[in-house]
């Protein structure tokens, strides 16, 4: 599959004028999307929260004392504020859109701030970083490397595998872990990445790709990850829709969610 589209099929249900969305690049439209990111009711990043719940106690049991995490694709830091408070972590927040960084910024200095001292991180920093032109800017990369974790939640569909995994391998050190959440290929084939732009009423759409679980899997070893936990499969259920909001009803029966965790082998 690991189709770029620019969608592949609209859901019927959405409005006419949603029928013609506009798609642009990728940091354009997040830099756009930034700030109503967290308030437009999106039921996959709330899906999202709920599974992050699940598996992060297994992620957080495999890491070292004081570990460096990296995550790729911050945001507006909505899983970087778990990250914080790791005790004695150094954490770097990265994302390619400085409008979504800005708003991840201020949301973890305001929780950071009311975390005991026994739990919270001992550094933290945000930068902007594309990993599509990770080659080209390679060398600002260099405080990143030797990670013990990457953390990299509802990034992937926005990036080829290859060049996603190629990164990797280069920040985390040997033994080092990856947790990778993304959309499920099920829902991708319906539906992609957007927002409702306020002013207009125009959906816009960033690029996007369809990866399938297997593909992940395979394009991963290809670059020395093997899986330690996972892939968890996620399918809406009509009881989830208390979390997710109204949003989730129409993909109500739909796999929309998948994640894994995979270790760097030597």
């Amino acid at each position: 599959m690991n189709t770029e589209k620019n969608l592949s099929r609209e859901n019927p249900n959405i409005s006419d004028t949603q029928k013609k969305p506009i798609y642009m690049p990728t940091v354009e439209a997040y830099d756009q999307w930034a700030a109503t990111y967290d308030t437009d009711g999106n039921f996959l990043q709330a899906l999202d929260s709920i599974m992050m719940d699940e598996i992060m106690p297994y992620f957080l049991s495999v890491l070292p004392s004081g570990p460096k995490l990296v995550e790729l694709g911050c945001g507006t830091g909505r899983n970087t504020v778990r990250l914080q408070s790791v005790l004695g972590a150094t954490v770097w927040g990265l994302d390619n859109s400085r409008s979504m960084l800005e708003i991840a910024m201020r949301r973890c200095r305001s929780t950071r701030e009311s975390l005991p001292d026994t739990y919270k991180a001992e550094f933290q920093e945000f930068a902007v970083r594309d990993i599509l032109s990770f080659e080209e800017t390679a060398s600002t990369w260099d405080a990143m490397k030797d990670a013990d974790a990457i953390v990299s939640t509802l990034v992937l569909e926005h990036i080829p595998l290859e060049q996603f995994f190629m990164v990797c391998s280069k920040l985390v050190r040997t033994g080092g872990h990856v947790i990778i959440t993304n959309m499920h290929a099920d829902m991708g084939a319906i539906s992609q990445a957007g927002f409702v732009d306020p002013a207009t009423g125009t959906k816009v759409r960033p690029l996007s790709y369809a990866h399938t679980v297997k593909e992940l899997v395979t394009c991963a070893s290809e670059w020395g990850f093997t899986l330690v936990c996972g892939p968890v499969e996620r399918k809406v259920e009509e009881s989830d829709l208390v979390k997710l909001g109204n949003r989730g009803r129409k993909w109500v029966g739909i796999t929309a969610w998948f994640g894994v965790i995979m270790r760097k082998l030597g």
